[in-house]
């Protein structure tokens, strides 16, 4: 008799992640597997269960209007999955409690006929913004399933953002892209802009919605009673952020760097970060030329404002390097008690801008300890003597900004690693190198050493053993001398590690190729693939799915193009080495961009966490829901430009036949279950 032979779960505090293993590997007549969610209590008996949330029909069935079924209607055609309701309701833009605990029911199904235990079908419903409940429908014959095995239960997981020392959080950004485009819509269009609106506002619902626990946990940092808090900040452009700062200036040392540039050539995108952007002319938008710290300027004024008050205990330092090739990337707060003691740290990749925590792939992490507080404080003076020449006016540019010697030797070396039971914590601040030097070229074939901390990032990831995971928005262009080029490299020369990757940027897509001049003498466009797969490596680049992109509409499934706040869709600079591994896993994060440019060049933080498998699973189940939500637009644009199997393509629907199984990939599944 068939059977599922193992499932496992991972969680983080928005979503978890799902694998299982059957036996034999293909069942024959299977339609897919009925997923339910079980919610236990503290005794581990059942409170609750509900079939997960499902919308793609079967062949000769229709979901026109995008309503949820489930899996008792719509089986899962795949061997992991993920839980993306696992706090978010599939009806509304609101957040389910936090530290509930749950485990998974899965079992695979046929065409109901006789000997089978019939699956019964639970209704879906919804309930609109003004409060309305619709019972969902779909057009064609519902098809009666049965099911094929015993059920199989995965471990249990907890939704928290709790796993001590660390507070974890992911913003949901816009990747709920047909949700958002159905809320949008209830009024009867999406206006232009409609979006920005929304994740503008403080309190607004789907800013609250899409920010997840991140304004909750930041808001919460600033909560802790007395002391003082030491913040190092890049980019500063949302209105509650900037009143969280307002509220607590009496004990805030603040240090602001620039960021942001328009110029009448070519206006940044709102969230995108300027490491390979480097103007030249000017600071005069009015007579043609840039204006810097265009993003930073209104908070800037307004918090400067307050720091000149006479007799105040507010402390802010303009850090500029408008145009010199080098930005204050940090985004960290240091909280230190009333005994002068640092004792937790806030860092993670989320600007403080509207979109940064509203609008892209994120994380923010809290980390209360401290030795690493004060690793962070130290780093903040250091900044903080390292005083930049404030360029006058404010927006042009900054002549002879550059980071000194001395703070760039102190960086240099790392901080002494922290050891808390079977947890090693490591912080490394950059830029690690002395005096001139620089970085090797896009084009440089034997590139000189890694700049120390990405030395020691790739020394971590060249010992994993099964899996490295990673998510990264422009750590270099073709993503060489980064991350992306020593996972794929150890991924091809090991092809039973599994590299699994999304990066955002184009030009950062392994395999990019920049405009040139081709042997014929005409200029070839710039072209990045949408995907690389080969061996055990999957690495793919952020695509918004369009009928431009993908030649076609794919079933019911609607465009994503009214939903772009800016080009950072993923923002997150993350690595995770062996996450099942209790003994080997290892967690990257901060704001280094992980390539050589941000070691080189720019004010940034790296934590390396060894051995905290709770910590590795939180962030393994971040990159694989974000890499999971781009994989088939990536695979389905990169058909559609004709670099794939035309034949392979989907056709937006579930199979009515077992056949689905021969395609389906089992790499994860066979690791998370293995």
């Amino acid at each position: 008799m068939p059977s599922i032979e193992r499932a496992v779960a991972i969680a983080n505090n928005e979503v978890a992640y799902l694998a299982w293993s059957t036996e034999p590997a293909e069942i024959p007549d299977c339609l897919g597997f009925h997923i339910v969610r079980e919610l236990l209590n503290p005794d581990g008996s059942v409170a609750e269960e509900r079939p997960l949330a499902s919308y793609v029909a079967f062949e000769g069935q229709r979901n026109p209007d995008w309503q949820p079924q489930n899996t008792t209607v719509w089986p899962v055609q795949k061997f992991n999955w993920r839980d993306l309701t696992l706090r978010r309701r599939r009806d509304l833009a609101k957040l389910r409690p936090e530290n509930e605990t749950v485990r998974y029911r899965i079992r695979a199904v046929g065409a109901l006929r006789p000997g089978l235990e019939p699956v019964n079908v639970v209704a879906s419903t919804h309930k609109t913004r003004r409060g309305q409940v619709v019972v969902n429908t779909y057009e064609g014959a519902p098809r009666p399933l049965g099911y094929l095995t015993a059920p199989a239960f995965t471990n249990s997981v907890t939704a928290t953002t709790h796993r001590p020392p660390f507070i974890t959080t992911f913003t949901n950004g816009i990747l709920s892209t047909q949700f958002l485009l159905k809320v949008l819509s209830e009024d009867g269009a999406i206006k232009p802009g409609e979006l920005e609106d929304h994740l503008r506002k403080p309190g607004d619902w789907l800013r609250r919605y899409l920010s997840g626990d991140v304004l909750t946990v930041i808001t919460a940092f600033f909560a802790q009673e007395g002391g003082r808090f030491h913040a190092a900040l890049y980019e500063l452009e949302d209105e509650e952020l900037e009143d969280l700062l307002a509220a607590n200036a009496e004990r805030l040392s603040l240090i602001l760097s620039d960021a942001g540039s328009r110029s009448p050539r070519k206006h940044k995108a709102e969230g995108e970060d300027e490491e390979d952007d480097i103007r030249t002319d000017g600071a005069d938008e009015a007579e043609g030329k840039t204006v810097y710290d265009a993003r930073n300027a209104k908070a800037r004024a307004t918090l400067r404002a307050l720091a000149d008050r006479p007799g105040t205990a507010f402390e802010m330092q303009d850090r500029f390097f408008n145009g010199s090739g080098h930005i204050g990337h940090n985004k960290f707060v240091v909280f230190v008690d009333d005994a002068g003691t640092p004792r937790s740290v806030l860092t993670g990749s989320t600007n403080w801008t509207w979109s940064g925590v509203a609008g892209q792939s994120n994380n923010c992490i809290r980390i209360d300890n401290s030795q690493i507080a004060a690793a962070y404080l130290a780093y903040w003076k250091a900044l903080r003597r390292d005083e930049q020449p404030v360029p006058e006016p404010p927006g042009s540019r900054a002549v002879g900004a550059v980071q000194g010697d001395d703070l760039k030797k102190a960086n240099r070396s790392p901080v002494p690693p922290v050891t808390v039971g079977s947890t090693t914590m490591e912080v490394r601040f950059s830029p690690n190198v002395p005096g001139k030097s620089q970085p090797p070229t896009a084009k440089a074939i034997k590139p000189s050493r890694p700049p120390p901390d990405m030395d020691r990032l790739f020394s971590l990831v060249r010992r994993a053993k099964q899996a490295i995971l990673f998510l990264v928005f422009m750590p270099s262009r073709g993503g060489l001398h980064s991350i992306v080029s020593e996972a794929i490299a150890l991924g091809l020369k090991d092809t039973s590690l599994n590299v699994v990757g999304a990066i955002s940027d184009t030009q950062a897509m392994w395999g990019y190729e920049a405009s040139h001049q081709g042997e014929d003498g005409r200029k070839v466009p710039a072209w990045s693939p949408h995907t690389f797969a080969q061996a055990g490596v999957s690495v793919v680049r952020a695509t918004a799915l369009t009928d431009r992109e993908i030649g076609r509409q794919l079933g019911d499934f609607q465009i994503d193009e009214k939903l772009t706040v800016g080009r950072a869709i993923i923002h997150d600079k993350v690595v995770v080495i062996d996450p099942l591994d209790p003994d080997r896993c290892a967690v990257a994060f901060g704001s280094h961009n992980l390539g050589y440019k941000a070691s080189y060049a720019n004010d940034e933080n790296l934590m390396i966490v060894r051995g905290h498998q709770p910590l590795a699973e939180a962030y393994a189940a971040h990159v694989l829901d974000v890499y999971d939500h781009y994989r088939f637009r990536a695979v389905e644009a990169e058909r559609a430009a004709g670099r794939g199997n035309e034949e392979a393509r989907w056709d937006g629907f579930l199979k009515t036949d077992g056949s689905w199984q021969a395609s389906a990939s089992r790499r994860l599944s066979d690791y998370f279950t293995g």
